[in-house]
């Protein structure tokens, strides 16, 4: 599926906002005004969440998405922002969480942070950013904050995964959505050819009709595709935090800042790996098991979108606004060539367990196989990288002798030696 950069962007400019939004005051739109009060239905408190949603004051919305469920907690639409929202709210007080990080920086990362700061326009953002201890001493204690996002994501996904069926219809926010609403408007008008255009181009006689609807430039519509689509982009998301979030990393930030080791040898690089306690140790939050769930999600959504092309894609990839109105307003085609194809068969046959993975040489040709457990490696991955470190290698660092010889369990036979050694 290949949903278009506009769409993704109206999916994630709220997360994308966070680290723009203060290069520079904007004009301030008219003065709009919100209302949200518990006299309100919860139909109409989700409305004006919605009207809120935007990157200064997502985290108003947040509150008034809340003040909706609590008066009907199946209300759809307060449901989907809220848990979208979620992963934002992670963010509150990040700037002054972040600040001993900032001073125990060079003085000219100390300069950009308090001008950044200095700068940030006045906004319920800035109070959102801002309101937070200086708790995050270490450069590794991020992991902590990208795992409680990763968590929020999660919690996303599974509502979208609980509301496969889902009909929604969202209205844009002006001051957020501009270009994306312009576009549509463009788009909007429709001409009807006089009878003998066909036969006679040059010669054009008679009235033509434009007609423009613009009733529902400001709306997107998300059915049953735009939710496989939107869960596809929220575990691809998942996947990355999940690598990024899995182990401990301090240890391996002070290797980095190691100046030493550039004037090692890789033997004695990996000497004196192994003189250290850890390298990495796996987290107790650490998600690695979700990883085949998300495998078996994308596999299933391409699937679902290959069977119902005609529908979600029916005038074929590269066509523009086949699905006007819907979110993924472009479509979500599904043309796979045959080497797809294949890493899609390959893929189901990693999910269920031990399987045959191919051996490539140094032009990406296939040379051979190797049994492969990613499936069970991910259930049960290594308490630390150190226990992945190999034996010995040669002066050009490749591995001579390993010392665990199914790498963990992802080479179940033992014979990782197989494979090139770098």
């Amino acid at each position: 599926m290949k949903p278009n950069l506009a769409t993704s962007l109206i999916m994630l400019s709220l997360v994308i906002a966070f680290t723009g939004c203060g290069a520079k005051k904007e004009d301030k739109p008219a003065e709009v005004t919100i209302q949200a009060n518990d006299g309100m239905k919860a139909e109409d408190l989700a409305e004006s969440g919605e009207a809120l949603v935007s990157p200064y004051t997502f985290m108003l919305a947040d509150r008034v998405f809340t003040m909706a469920l609590a008066k009907d907690p199946d209300n759809k639409k307060a449901q989907f922002y809220k848990t979208f929202i979620k992963r934002m709210m992670v963010l509150k007080g990040i700037v002054s969480r972040i600040a001993p990080l900032a001073r125990a920086g060079t003085p000219e990362q100390l300069a950009d942070y308090e001008r950044w700061k200095k700068q940030f326009p006045d906004s319920p953002l800035k109070t959102f950013l801002m309101d937070g201890p200086e708790d995050l001493t270490k450069n590794a204690q991020i992991v902590d904050v990208l795992s409680d996002y990763q968590n929020a994501l999660n919690d996303f996904r599974k509502f979208l995964k609980a509301n496969p069926d889902l009909e929604l219809t969202l209205n844009l926010n002006p001051h957020v959505f501009e270009k994306e609403i312009s576009s549509t408007l463009a788009n909007s008008c429709k001409w009807e050819r006089n009878p003998g255009w066909e036969q006679n181009p040059d010669r054009l006689r008679g009235p033509i009709t434009v007609v423009c609807d613009y009733s529902a430039a400001a709306q997107k519509k998300i059915n049953a595709a735009d939710v496989v689509a939107i869960r596809q982009i929220t575990g691809g998301e998942m996947y990355l935090m999940s690598l990024y979030t899995a182990y401990d990393i301090s240890t391996i930030l002070e290797i980095s800042q190691n100046q030493q080791l550039k004037k090692m040898t890789p033997p004695e690089v990996l000497n004196y790996y192994k003189t250290l306690p850890s390298i990495a140790k796996l987290r107790k939050e650490q998600t690695l098991g979700l990883i085949p769930e998300l495998g078996s999600d994308f596999s299933a959504a391409v699937k679902w979108a290959k069977q119902y092309q005609y529908r979600i894609c029916p005038k074929g990839e590269g066509s523009r606004n086949q699905r006007s109105g819907f979110l993924f307003k472009d479509g979500l085609c599904v043309n796979p060539n045959s080497k797809d194809e294949a890493n899609l068969v390959r893929l189901d046959q990693a999910l269920a367990g031990i399987f045959s993975a191919p051996i490539l040489n140094a032009d990406e040709e296939q040379v051979d196989e190797i049994r492969t457990n990613i499936v069970g490696f991910f259930a049960n991955p290594p308490k630390d990288l150190k226990d992945l470190l190999p034996e010995s290698v040669d002066a050009k660092g490749r591995v001579t002798q390993w010392a665990d010889k199914t790498f963990g369990g992802l080479f179940p036979d033992g014979d990782i030696g197989r494979i090139r050694q770098n």
